[in-house]
């Protein structure tokens, strides 16, 4: 009989045995790290009530979530597209008193790619550490986020620190449309100051406060740079200098722990869901232009319960993968063998 090849949908891939082992070995040594820092391992379900899973109100995260009828009740369920949401409410379910720290290493199915390289089946891997607001809590988190994204590659990192609050303060105080708050993000993360004046110039808005969103884009690389805007940034809401201060806090916990970690600070850098609204964080690989990690600080719900996390989809680490052994194929078995160095 003919074999028949199907053929997958876009964005939607096999992972074979060759990839599969190595990824397997990597999971039981991520679990081992997080385990370490103190975070427990949970496994939520792949579909649930989309109301429960879309429970922040992220217009992003929205789009991204495949939705259908449950045949049982009749209610809308939806496709997980993140797993931070489910975090959320394990906390608030079975423990929503004081911190606490999950991790989880587990699929994502998305509606869309972000760009055609991307997968719509990411498998992710993170961790959430929830009811706590400190400046310890925020590097701890981070410094693990390091350490996991070590277990993947032995080349250089690179880490970016943002604060998409200070973004999210101007816009309230500029009062925009939301697509015209959407716009001036895309450009911002382009960091393009001639373009994001030139779209400014058309808008309704305080003219210092167009010379200090034009500015924006200026606001990376050394400390040094950033604190030459923010007494700018600081005219419209006198918070913003108390942000700065705990982002510097946070890089120097971080870099005690991690010298040989590159940090930078980045307030272009607004990667990730829509429903962040404190620090920012992104961890790149050496010679590689994509995040390998992304992560920050948000509201779990109205109650003024914060956490603090990050991901970083494996199938993009894939292309990292070293062996001292590896599965082959003899005659139809698949057996270990060892790599040459």
């Amino acid at each position: 009989m003919p074999i028949t090849k199907w053929i997958l949908p876009e964005g939607i891939e096999d992972i074979l045995p060759e990839q599969a082992y190595w990824l397997e070995m990597k999971r039981r040594e991520v679990v081992d790290t997080f385990l370490f820092y103190g975070y427990g391992l949970v496994i939520p379900p792949l579909i649930e009530y989309s109301d429960s899973l879309l429970n922040n109100i992220s217009e992003d995260l929205n789009l991204q979530t495949f939705k259908l009828t449950d045949q049982e009740t009749g209610k809308q369920l939806g496709l997980r597209a993140d797993i931070t949401s489910q975090i959320s409410r394990i906390y608030s379910t079975y423990n929503n008193e004081g911190t606490n720290r999950y991790c989880y290493f587990d699929h994502v199915v998305r509606t869309k790619n972000r760009d055609s390289k991307k997968s719509r089946t990411p498998i992710q891997v993170g961790a959430e550490l929830i009811g706590s607001n400190s400046v310890i809590d925020d590097a701890e988190l981070i410094n693990l986020m390091l350490d996991t994204l070590k277990k993947f590659t032995s080349k250089k990192i690179f880490l970016d620190i943002g604060h998409v609050g200070i973004f999210k303060k101007l816009m309230s105080f500029a009062k925009l449309e939301i697509e015209q708050e959407k716009q001036i993000k895309k450009l911002i993360r382009s960091k393009s100051t001639s373009e994001i004046k030139k779209y400014l110039s058309d808008l309704g808005i305080d003219s210092t406060l167009k010379e200090c969103i034009g500015n924006f884009p200026k606001m990376h690389g050394s400390i040094k740079n950033i604190l030459k805007h923010a007494e700018q940034l600081n005219f419209f809401n006198n918070n913003i200098e108390d942000d700065i201060n705990r982002i510097i806090r946070i890089s120097d916990i971080v870099s005690k722990s991690h010298n040989d970690v590159e940090i930078k600070y980045d307030f272009c850098e607004l990667n990730g869901f829509d429903y962040e609204n404190n620090i920012i964080f992104s961890a790149y690989i050496e010679n590689d232009s994509e995040a390998a990690s992304i992560g920050g600080r948000y509201d779990c719900d109205k109650e003024g319960i914060s956490g603090i996390g990050f991901s970083m989809d494996v199938r993009h680490l894939l292309k990292y993968q070293t062996n001292k052994t590896k599965v082959v194929n003899q005659s139809g078995k698949w057996v270990l063998e060892v790599c040459d160095e």
